[in-house]
C-alpha cells in the first residue's frame, strides 16, 4: 500500500505550480502582447479556442472519470494497470476520431482553413495529452513530480520565447514554442508513469462499462467548454481579431487567478473520491468543509481586489494598447466567485458522489444561457458582453450545483466569520481607492495596494477571531 500523502503538502505543491504558471505569463505575456500586437494575439487565441473543442472530443470525460475511479484501485498495481489500459484505449479511439474531424473542418470551414497551419501545429497538444495521461499522477497524488516537471518546461519555453519571438512576424514561432512546451511535458509523463502502472491497448467487455459514465462526463465537459471558450470563438466571428485580443488579456488574468485559487480543490478530488469509495463519510465531510472554509477566506477578497485593481493590472501586464480590456476583467472578477464555488460543488461533492447527470444538467443550462446571450450581446458590446455572459453562466452553474449538492454535503461555518471577511473586503476597497488616488505610479500603487490589503485583511480576520483562519491552519498541518 502506497503511503498516503498530506493534502496540505499537495495543496502547497500545486499552489507553487500555479504560482509559477502565474509568474511565467506575467513575464512572457507583457513581452509577447507588445511584440505580436493585438491582431496577432487575437489570431493565436482564436486558433487556441478552436483546438479546445477538438481537445475535448479527444479527451471525452476521461480525466475526471479516471481520477475518481482510479483512486479506488491505486493500492493494487495489477488492477490499476488493467483499469488504466482500458481507459487509455478509449482515449486512443477518441483521439483518432478527433483528428479526423479536425481535418474535415479545416478543409470545409474557410476561417479554419485561413489559419490551417497554426491550428495544425497547436493540435499536437491533443495527441501528446493522450500519451502523457497526467490523470495517473493525480490518482497517486504525485504533485511533487507534476510541479517540478511543470516548472522545468515553463523555463524552457521562457528561454525559447525570448530567443525566437522578437517582432510581429514571429507569430508562428510563438505557436511552435507553445506546442513544444506541451509535447515535452507529456513525453516525460509517458516515461515516468511506468512506476505506477503498465499501460497497453486492450479490447475487452469492461470498456463498455466505463463508456457510459465517461460519455456523461464528456457531455458535461462539452457544455463547460462551450461556455468558457465560445466567447472567444464567437468574438472571432462577430467582432474580429482586435476584440479577441483584448478579451484574451482579461481571460488570461482571470484564468491564472482561478487556477491559483482552485489549487486546494484540484489536489483534494482523489482524496475525497477515495474516502467515499471506502465509505468514510465523516472524513469526507470534514475535509470538504475545510476546503470550503478555506475558499471563503481566500476567494472573496481576491475577487474584490481584482475588481478594484483591474485597470492597473491590465496596464502593467499588457500595456496601454490593451487597457480597454479592464471592463471585461472587472466583470470576470465577479464571475470568479461563482466559478470557484461551482467548481467546488462539482468536483468535491457531486462527482465523488457519482452525480454526473446533475453536473451535466447544470453545465447545459449554463452553456445554453451563455451562447444565447452571446448571439444577442457580442455584436453590440464585444468583449464586455463576452465577460458578462460568462458571469451569468457561472452564476447559473453555481446555483444549480449547490442546489443538488446540499443533499450530500452540509456546510459548516459561522455567520460572524462571513462578517469578518466582508469587513476585511471593505478595508481592501478603501486601501485600493486611496492608493490609486494619491500614488501616481501605477506599478507602485498596485504593489502597495496588494501588500497592504493582504496585511490589513489578515489583521481583521485575526482580530475578529475568524474560525476559517483556524481551518486554513488545520489544513496546513493535516496529515490525512
Amino acid at each position: 500500500m502506497k503511503k498516503q500523502k498530506s493534502i496540505s503538502v499537495n495543496a502547497g505543491l500545486n499552489m507553487i505550480r500555479t504560482v509559477c504558471q502565474m509568474l511565467f505569463p506575467l513575464i512572457t505575456f507583457p513581452y509577447v502582447s507588445r511584440v505580436l500586437h493585438v491582431e496577432n494575439i487575437g489570431i493565436y487565441n482564436f486558433c487556441q479556442s478552436v483546438i479546445s473543442y477538438f481537445s475535448l472530443v479527444a479527451g471525452l470525460g476521461i480525466s475526471t472519470y479516471a481520477i475518481r475511479e482510479g483512486a479506488r484501485y491505486r493500492d493494487n498495481e495489477v488492477n490499476m494497470s488493467l483499469f488504466a489500459s482500458e481507459v487509455f484505449s478509449i482515449n486512443f479511439i477518441s483521439t483518432v476520431f478527433s483528428y479526423l474531424l479536425l481535418g474535415v473542418c479545416i478543409l470545409l470551414i474557410p476561417k479554419f482553413n485561413q489559419y490551417g497551419s497554426i491550428i495544425a501545429v497547436l493540435s499536437v497538444s491533443i495527441v501528446f495529452t493522450l500519451v502523457g495521461s497526467e490523470w495517473i499522477f493525480q490518482i497517486y497524488e504525485d504533485y511533487k513530480y507534476i510541479t517540478l516537471r511543470s516548472i522545468a518546461f515553463q523555463c524552457v519555453s521562457l528561454v525559447l520565447m525570448f530567443v525566437f519571438v522578437k517582432n510581429s512576424s514571429d507569430l508562428f514561432a510563438y505557436v511552435l514554442i507553445t506546442a513544444i512546451s506541451c509535447s515535452g511535458a507529456n513525453i516525460l509523463n509517458a516515461i515516468s508513469r511506468r512506476k505506477y502502472c503498465k499501460i497497453r491497448l486492450v479490447i475487452n467487455k469492461n470498456i463498455l462499462n466505463h463508456l457510459l459514465p465517461i460519455l456523461v462526463l464528456f457531455a458535461t465537459t462539452v457544455a463547460t467548454t462551450i461556455y468558457t471558450n465560445a466567447d472567444t470563438t464567437m468574438l472571432g466571428f462577430f467582432s474580429g481579431n482586435k476584440a479577441v485580443g483584448l478579451y484574451s488579456v482579461s481571460t488570461k488574468i482571470y484564468n491564472i487567478v482561478k487556477q491559483m485559487l482552485a489549487a486546494v480543490i484540484i489536489v483534494s478530488i482523489p482524496r475525497l473520491s477515495a474516502y467515499l469509495g471506502k465509505k468514510k463519510t465523516e472524513d469526507f465531510n470534514r475535509t470538504a468543509n475545510q476546503i470550503l472554509n478555506a475558499l471563503i477566506v481566500i476567494v472573496i477578497p481576491a475577487m474584490v481586489g481584482l475588481t478594484a485593481l483591474s485597470r492597473n493590472i491590465v496596464f502593467i501586464i499588457a500595456g496601454q494598447e490593451y487597457v480597454d480590456a479592464n471592463i471585461s476583467l472587472k466583470i470576470l472578477s465577479v464571475a470568479l466567485l461563482f466559478s470557484i464555488f461551482s467548481w467546488f460543488y462539482t468536483s468535491c461533492v457531486l462527482i465523488p458522489y457519482r452525480c454526473e447527470n446533475k453536473v451535466l444538467m447544470a453545465t447545459i443550462v449554463a452553456a445554453l444561457a451563455n451562447i444565447g446571450l452571446n448571439f444577442i450581446l457580442i455584436p453590440i458590446f464585444k468583449q464586455d458582453a463576452a465577460a458578462f455572459t460568462t458571469l451569468i453562466a457561472e452564476a447559473l452553474s453555481m446555483t444549480i450545483t449547490w442546489w443538488y449538492g446540499r443533499k450530500y454535503f452540509k456546510v459548516s461555518f459561522l455567520k460572524k466569520d462571513i462578517m469578518s471577511v466582508i469587513i476585511g473586503c471593505i478595508a481592501i476597497c478603501i486601501i485600493c481607492t486611496v492608493s490609486e488616488k494619491y500614488i501616481s505610479s501605477i506599478l507602485i500603487s498596485t504593489a502597495f495596494s496588494i501588500i497592504v490589503s493582504v496585511l490589513i485583511y489578515m489583521i481583521v480576520l485575526l482580530t475578529m477571531k475568524n474560525q476559517a483562519v483556524k481551518t486554513v491552519l488545520e489544513i496546513i498541518h493535516l496529515k490525512k
